[in-house]
């Protein structure tokens, strides 16, 4: 449960998580791609058109986790594009290999700041989840209180209390799944599994009586 509470300090932690765009990197890469890219127009010669797509290739590089995780639809035209233009090198074709660069660098720029985005949209949602621990401790707490009693109050019934158990050990599977994908910088892994809990939290907090706001307490 050590996990749990770290999730108010999501938001502190985004930067940990993101080691391309935040730090520059990317962007140096970028703008060294593009420097290349004026001498390749210039001079026309292989070594020039070389350095450029090495250039290029370290940038795709170097943003490829961020995006492959955040917006994995548009890596593989990356690929394919930077794959294109080392055959158009091993062709001669100097001044395609510029073109190429030229366009892939701007889809590569897009891309990682589509990744940027998705990454800040999922660790804000991440952050909305931080009750949930506490919820999750008033259920166990009511679940234990029922079950001690010898005689359940008025409206609840054994099965009702049975059916929670099976429900809460649900529960603490899919937020330890949750907290272990955040752990690991697996945003989207850790947002979908933290989504499936909510409802059957709710569910639980309305079966057993338990008010949320002494949840939220």
């Amino acid at each position: 449960m050590q996990v749990l509470t770290d999730i108010s300090s999501a938001g502190r932690g985004q930067s940990r998580l993101w080691t391309g765009m935040e730090d520059g990197t990317v962007k140096k890469l970028i703008a060294l791609v593009l420097t290349a890219g004026v001498t390749v127009a210039c001079a026309s010669q292989k070594a020039p058109a070389e350095m450029a797509l090495k250039g290029l290739e370290q940038a795709v590089t170097a943003a490829k986790p961020e995006i492959e995780m955040f917006a994995a639809d548009q890596m593989t035209g990356l690929t394919g594009a930077v794959d294109a233009a080392k055959k158009k090198l091993e062709g001669g074709d100097y001044a395609g290999v510029i073109a190429d660069v030229q366009t892939v660098t701007a889809t590569l720029s897009a891309a990682a700041q589509t990744a940027a985005a998705k990454k800040a949209e999922l660790t804000t949602e991440w952050a909305t989840f931080a009750a949930l621990p506490a919820m999750v401790g008033q259920v166990t707490a009511k679940v234990t209180e029922l079950t001690a009693m010898r005689r359940l109050p008025a409206g609840m019934t054994k099965t009702t209390v049975d059916d929670a158990k099976v429900s809460l050990d649900k529960v603490n599977a899919l937020w330890t799944e949750a907290s272990g994908a955040f752990a690991k910088g697996d945003l989207m892994a850790a947002v979908a599994k933290a989504r499936d809990v909510k409802p059957l939290v709710d569910t639980l907090m309305n079966s057993l009586g338990v008010a949320a706001a002494a949840a939220a307490r």
